[in-house]
């Protein structure tokens, strides 16, 4: 005689997973933060219902997935270390990579640009910081003979051309004028080169030397006296003066200079 004996089930007691929220629910806060200790939710790629937008101040609504995907980075390209992040203007979307080239900045800190410019503002945004670079720009100017009106009194010029590269606080160009007519600009007036592409720096008795050469057709200046040029405080123009007293120097007229007068100036001046 068989006898089967069936086991008796034993009824386990499991504990549900728990589930918890952090209670701080303070933006940024490290204790605000859903917990557990079990897996509770799985993801696929079905697309959920649609969530109805929100009014609520400080609250902002997206389509979700169930798979937990969200839009964010979007688009394609070279992904190289150390790039610099990119943002669509229109979506606040980051775009991911570049077509080529793309500039980095280094975990030291250094920016490196591969292709492309560094660009600055058309208006300066000046800055006092002394290891700062907040302008660089090229550009051309037209030097012209000016009086102590620093106006335009219908003088002219045959050859006129000019260069400039600013570089933070600092201006380098080059200058050439030949006159063809003085116009109505005082003979016994001072002598200028007017024009200068950026008024000089306000800064007390901050005078700035020029480098004149190719000097010629001025009629009333002696053999061996120097031309010299500078620019002072505040200015937007280049002082003209003659290597010509036992002193030292006085300033250059108009008349001296004469219709026919020709300089070329090359140097620097602070902004």
């Amino acid at each position: 005689m068989t006898i089967h004996v069936t086991p008796i089930p034993k009824l386990l007691d499991l504990a549900a997973p728990a589930f918890t929220l952090g209670t701080a629910n303070a933006a940024g806060s490290a204790a605000t933060a859903v917990a557990s200790d079990s897996t509770l939710l799985v993801f696929d790629t079905t697309d959920p219902a649609a969530v109805a937008a929100s009014a609520v101040v400080g609250t902002a609504t997206t389509a979700p997935r169930r798979d937990h995907v969200h839009p964010g980075i979007v688009g394609a390209g070279t992904v190289v270390d150390n790039a610099i992040a990119r943002f669509d203007g229109t979506s606040g979307d980051s775009l991911q990579g570049y077509s080529s080239l793309p500039p980095t900045v280094s975990d030291a800190g250094v920016v490196t640009l591969a292709s492309g410019n560094l660009v600055f503002p058309a208006t300066a945004a000046a800055s006092a910081g002394a290891n700062s670079l907040s302008d660089y720009e090229q550009g051309t100017w037209e030097p012209i003979l000016e009086d102590n009106d620093h106006s335009d009194k219908s003088q002219a010029a045959n050859q006129q051309a000019g260069t400039y590269t600013k570089i933070g606080n600092r201006v380098i160009l080059s200058g050439h004028v030949r006159m063809s007519s003085l116009g109505t600009l005082t003979t016994t007036d001072g002598a200028y080169i007017g024009n200068l592409p950026f008024t000089s720096a306000n800064t007390s008795n901050l005078y700035h030397s020029l480098a004149p050469s190719n000097t010629d057709g001025f009629d009333s200046v002696s053999a061996g006296d120097e031309v010299q040029a500078s620019i002072y405080d505040n200015n937007d123009y280049i002082v003209l003066r003659l290597g010509d007293t036992a002193g030292g120097s006085s300033g250059m007229t108009i008349a001296e200079f004469s219709a026919n007068g020709n300089i070329t100036l090359t140097g620097s001046y602070n902004v």
